[in-house]
């Protein structure tokens, strides 16, 4: 069994951790004014750099805001946060999924990929719908299930590539993390012969350029999913959860 190499975090990486756990967890909260960067290096012991540099990232991932001349401030993630906030989020949790998270993640999911495939079956190219069968075929053909996993996901992807649409596979790509992560609990509890079936019938329908059947087939397969996913909560390690494999 081979073992992961055990990395240290650097002191950029602890710092901001901490900030985000403490805005998380609501000890700082919304609005508050964080104390001066020579104030925050002095609390914590580290050096002004590691503070400066820590801030800039907690202001990209949405969870500060500098004002000039004035400071850095709390910000309110739900109103100013952006998806590398949700990214933090996810990792704040051990990169677990409570039901909200999991039930969210579900929605947007199903919407987004509905909507992908109708627009996959008016747009694609042939580049599209060979890449996209590509893949189908290297799933039907696995047996290993964290390959399996990351094919599916792949997968995906090339049917958000087919719409034409720049936002809609750059968005797929802001949510891969928590994507793989949860087709990776799914394919515990569904057999893969039933994902390629389902995903087969999307692709043929999407060949076809059936819009309304490509759209009505990956709504089913989106559903059913949910509902595994559901149905298994709370996840433990790989077979433990509540529910057990679904019925074939």
């Amino acid at each position: 069994m081979p073992f992961q190499k055990i990395v240290m975090p650097t002191m950029k990486e602890l710092f901001v951790r901490q900030m985000e756990n403490m805005i998380l967890s609501g000890e700082l909260s919304a609005g508050e004014q964080l104390p001066n960067e020579r104030d925050l290096a002095a609390q914590m012991n580290i050096s002004r750099t590691v503070v400066n540099s820590g801030i800039q990232e907690l202001a990209k991932n949405g969870f500060v805001c500098i004002v000039p001349r004035k400071g850095t401030f709390v910000n309110d993630f739900l109103r100013q946060g952006n998806l590398g906030t949700l990214t933090s989020i996810f990792h704040h949790s051990g990169r677990q999924f409570d039901l909200s998270m999991l039930t969210a993640l579900m929605e947007y999911r199903s919407i987004n990929e509905q909507k992908c495939a109708r627009l996959a079956a008016e747009r694609h190219t042939a580049e599209d719908l060979k890449h996209m069968f590509e893949l189908l075929e290297q799933l039907e053909t696995c047996c290993d299930p964290e390959e399996c996993a990351e094919v599916s996901t792949r997968f995906h992807r090339a049917i958000f590539i087919a719409t034409q649409n720049l936002i809609y596979p750059l968005m797929y790509n802001s949510f891969q993390e928590m994507s793989l992560a949860v087709t990776r609990i799914l394919f515990r509890h569904i057999p893969l012969s039933h994902v390629c079936s389902a995903m087969r019938a999307v692709a043929e329908a999407i060949a076809e350029r059936d819009a309304e059947r490509a759209e009505a087939l990956m709504s089913e397969h989106t559903v059913r999913c949910s509902q595994i996913l559901l149905e298994q909560y709370p996840f433990g390690p790989a077979g433990t959860e509540a529910g057990g494999q679904a019925e074939t």
